[in-house]
């Protein structure tokens, strides 16, 4: 039976309400995914931390796009607020060109600054007497030769905090003058905190504890012509200055690239996985993934318009069975079902087509990367010749496209996505029947 207008006004509904913004605290189409995963919950680990340390701590927190990371984190402060803590958040982007490289003594200034920012936002004003943006500015003008026009920007924070982030002469001056002075900055950055933090407890004395979540530093990916250079920054700046990451009196928590547990396995970072659906083994079904997916449906449509759109579970568990274990992926499913329905609830054909569109967005794939893919889907492994920067950049891109899952139940461990395992395991098979042809007529003509 075709669309009524009111089946038409129905669909429009549910497309509008299918969107990828983080979910708030307590918002009704919030499922507790990694809470009811077998490897416990990690946004509870990461409050355990900030509980268990004394004054400070420092946590790396990271996810691949469509994994929900940034709704974790607003559940994070949620917990925390509720446990008396003072938690300020900061959005990296706002400061740092991800396009760029970023050197430690940047990051230590920008980090202060953005705190500063938070601390502003949420209480009003400026403790200290003054935000680190004046600090930064009496620095620069001591030991930065800067040109009339660089000096105006001082006088607008907006204007300053651009030219930091984009601006290619203003930038790299201050980088040197700050690489050519690392104890000055690190003892700038710290006392600016400390100064901070005292105002702070003197508001607030009955705080648990100060917080601070600087987020999408996860962002820092570089261009086509600048990721070698930028993963190089990063891989230098974990690996060598991973220790003046830490601010006195403060529980920082970054959110980082998660290739990042590539580079340096031994890195302590809690990676949001995939929703585990299937055994490492054998693929068959385990836990209660499927059921926790079907129930992110069930909160998006209703449960009258679960079963109007639907009919039945079968239906929206061959969407749920595909998507990978990634919220990113189901939501495109569902979204190309509304789009595709032809008549209500959704015929088989039409679940088929809208299996097929979200699959094409993952192809066309060239024979190299099939077969490594394909190498992947049968080792479950993240299988790489090298951590040099191209190689870390390509595994990294088929992560945050979800050509290949980061899994865990028990073990971490890696998979090919659902929805091109038998392509690239086809191309696979034609391959190694090429190769067989080859090494047959080789013998022949020997």
């Amino acid at each position: 039976m075709p669309l009524t207008p009111e089946d038409n006004q129905f669909l429009k509904g549910l497309f509008q309400y299918l969107h990828e913004k983080p979910l708030e605290p307590g918002d009704p189409r919030y499922v507790p995914l990694y809470e009811s995963q077998p490897d416990g919950d990690p946004v509870g680990r990461l409050a355990r931390e900030i509980h268990y340390s004394e004054s400070d701590s420092r946590q790396f927190f990271s996810g691949f796009r469509g994994s929900g990371k940034s709704t974790q984190l607003l559940r994070l402060k949620k917990k925390l607020d509720e446990e008396g803590y003072r938690v300020y958040y900061a959005d990296a982007l706002e400061y740092l060109n991800p396009a760029l490289p970023i050197e430690i003594g940047q990051l230590l200034m920008l980090l202060a600054g953005a705190f500063s920012d938070a601390v502003q936002r949420e209480e009003g004003f400026s403790l200290a007497g003054e935000s680190y943006w004046t600090r930064l500015k009496n620095f620069a003008s001591a030991n930065v030769e800067l040109d009339s026009v660089e000096l105006g920007l001082f006088s607008d924070v907006a204007k300053l905090k651009l030219a930091i982030r984009d601006g290619d002469s203003f930038r790299q001056k201050l980088q040197k003058a700050l690489t050519l002075r690392p104890y000055e900055i690190d003892a700038q950055v710290k006392r600016f905190f400390e100064d901070y933090v005292k105002k702070l407890r003197e508001i607030h004395p009955g705080a648990a504890g100060i917080v601070f979540l600087f987020d999408n530093l996860e962002q820092l990916r570089g261009s086509l012509a600048s990721e070698r250079e930028v993963i190089g920054s990063v891989q230098t700046l974990f690996s060598t200055h991973i220790e003046r990451l830490a601010i006195p009196y403060v529980h920082v928590v970054y959110t980082v690239p998660p290739w990042l547990k590539l580079l340096m396995s031994a890195a302590p970072v809690e990676i949001l996985p995939s929703i585990t659906q299937w055994k490492k083994e054998d693929r068959s079904p385990v836990g209660k993934g499927n059921g926790c997916l079907r129930e992110v449906i069930e909160g998006r449509f209703g449960q009258e318009g679960f079963v109007r759109f639907f009919g039945d579970d079968a239906r929206a568990d061959e969407l749920v069975k595909v998507c990978g274990g990634n919220l990113r992926d189901l939501i495109q499913l569902l979204r190309q079902a509304i789009l595709r329905v032809g008549s209500l609830p959704i015929p088989e054909q039409d679940i088929q087509a809208s299996i097929r569109a979200v699959r094409n967005h993952f192809l066309p794939l060239s024979t190299k990367d099939a077969l490594w893919l394909a190498e992947i889907a049968e080792k479950r492994d993240a299988v790489y010749e090298d951590s040099d920067p191209e190689t870390i950049a390509r595994i990294s891109l088929y992560l945050d496209s979800h050509h290949v899952l980061f899994l865990r139940n028990g073990d971490d461990w890696y998979d090919v996505h659902p929805l091109i395992r038998e392509y690239v395991a086809e191309i696979a098979a034609g391959e190694a029947k090429k190769a067989e042809k080859r090494e047959a007529e080789k013998a022949s003509s020997e």
